[in-house]
């Protein structure tokens, strides 16, 4: 790992589905030597793969977070989203078709697991997609750097149809494309801080932001930096504007594939 490999992996948190061509073209690469430097990183075992990330109310369901401490774990087809913190705890992203229902499986997970250490449901209302863009996120879940062409050819559509719909979803904050790291292995520090007025460190962390689910007034903060020292300025700058704020140190993180479309 050096310096043009986290440049890579900062891009590819930034936007996921980034080509090769235009990134090659921002770090002064060839095409040969950043496909090089692609490979190097997935024989490293650092670069894992890619998620889709869809927004849970947009596929008409209700989302919420809850943090358990990680003497056991807990899985199912519900859990869209784990971050594995040093603080000795877990913290989920766990779906369900009623607000009802999402407590339900909150209760569950709190019979095995213990009390939970932090529960948000954020404020959000249902706004189910057209069949048409659920057809094109479902087929880009399967490859979530496929080419608009490619997956206009599954679909059977436009490659500029589905090319102007990602760029509406993307817009609406509807998805994003992550890379799957192993944290440990890039030699770099993921944290997230948990605000119930997110607004107050946005600021402070938006250069170092990789991902945020908010609801306009509380939300989470993930960031991505290269050093515990800088982690700990981000984090100190953050508390200056929000005194409250929880800061957790993630090592391990998992999105789930096909939960925030499929699960019940």
């Amino acid at each position: 790992m050096d310096e043009t490999d986290r440049k890579i992996l900062y891009s590819l948190f930034r936007d996921g589905r980034v080509s090769q061509r235009k990134l090659a073209e921002e770090l002064n690469l060839t095409p040969p030597a950043l496909n090089y430097r692609f490979k190097k990183l997935e024989e490293d075992g650092i670069l894992k793969g890619y998620r889709v990330f869809i927004t849970p109310s947009f596929v008409s369901k209700y989302y919420g977070f809850v943090a358990f401490i990680n003497q056991r774990d807990f899985d199912s087809d519900w859990i869209f989203l784990k971050f594995k913190c040093v603080e000795w705890l877990n913290v989920y992203g766990v779906i369900g078709s009623s607000l009802r229902d999402l407590d339900d499986k909150i209760d569950k997970m709190s019979a095995a697991l213990g009390e939970a250490r932090l529960k948000y449901v954020p404020e959000q209302s249902l706004e189910p997609l057209k069949p048409l863009d659920l057809r094109i996120l479902a087929e880009l879940s399967k490859n979530p750097r496929a080419t608009e062409s490619e997956i206009g050819s599954k679909l059977g559509m436009p490659s500029k149809t589905v090319a102007k719909r990602l760029r509406i979803l993307a817009k609406r904050g509807v998805y994003s494309v992550f890379p799957v790291l192993d944290v440990s292995k890039a030699g770099l520090v993921m944290f997230s801080m948990f605000s119930r007025e997110i607004r107050k460190i946005t600021g402070v962390l938006e250069p170092c932001t990789i991902f945020r689910i908010t609801d306009g007034k509380a939300g989470i903060n993930v960031c991505l930096v290269e050093s515990m020292l800088q982690a700990r300025n981000y984090v100190n700058s953050a508390r200056l504007q929000e005194p409250d704020s929880d800061v957790m140190i993630i090592y391990d993180y998992y999105l789930n594939l096909d939960s925030s479309i499929t699960a019940v």
